[in-house]
């Protein structure tokens, strides 16, 4: 009698070990599947120049991930304007960097007085128009020649904010996605 409950709570533990490995391998998949889709957009890339009292910064902005990005939006403190593009592709036929030339007058606000918070925003939807900005801190630093200040943009760690749906979610997601999308 004692072998029999030894080999069905054996069984039981390989039944229990192959479903746990099944459902490991299916959650897997599901992650790898999902972040195939994903945008990634950054900077890769950025100059500056100084003619008199105007500065340009020129940061390039570029789909580093696996999906197409939509609804791209540049945006600094204390700068008037803003760049905005439908859609980025990743590498591919469509793949294009694009440059983004932001003029500072001395009248612009983030050269004329110390800002709280100061970031340049690159902010764009996945194709389940799912939020994602980065972040990229900015520095302004006195000009000891003139009353203005000087701009540095800090592009090695920015700050991400983007969803994180749970695998339940992702499941639904790619189940809405259509197959020659």
């Amino acid at each position: 009698m004692d072998w029999l409950l030894l080999i069905a709570l054996l069984v039981v533990l390989v039944i229990c070990g192959a479903g746990a490995f099944a459902l490991y391998r299916f959650v897997g998949k599901i992650k790898q599947e999902f972040q195939g889709h994903l945008p990634a957009l950054r900077i890769t890339n950025m100059s500056a120049m100084n003619a008199g009292d105007v500065v340009t910064l020129t940061p390039e902005v570029e789909n580093v991930g696996r999906g197409v990005a939509h609804d791209c939006v540049v945006q600094l403190a204390g700068w008037e304007g803003n760049f905005a593009v439908k859609s980025m592709y990743p590498k591919g036929p469509r793949y294009r960097r694009h440059s983004v030339p932001i003029v500072l007058g001395h009248d612009a606000p983030i050269r004329m007085k110390v800002l709280s918070r100061c970031y340049l925003r690159l902010a764009y939807r996945d194709r389940w128009e799912q939020r994602y900005e980065c972040w990229y801190p900015v520095t302004q630093i006195k000009n000891v020649n003139t009353s203005l200040y000087d701009i540095q943009i800090q592009l090695s760690d920015p700050e991400l904010t983007e969803p994180h749906p749970s695998i339940r979610e992702m499941w639904k997601l790619l189940r809405r996605t259509p197959a020659n999308d």
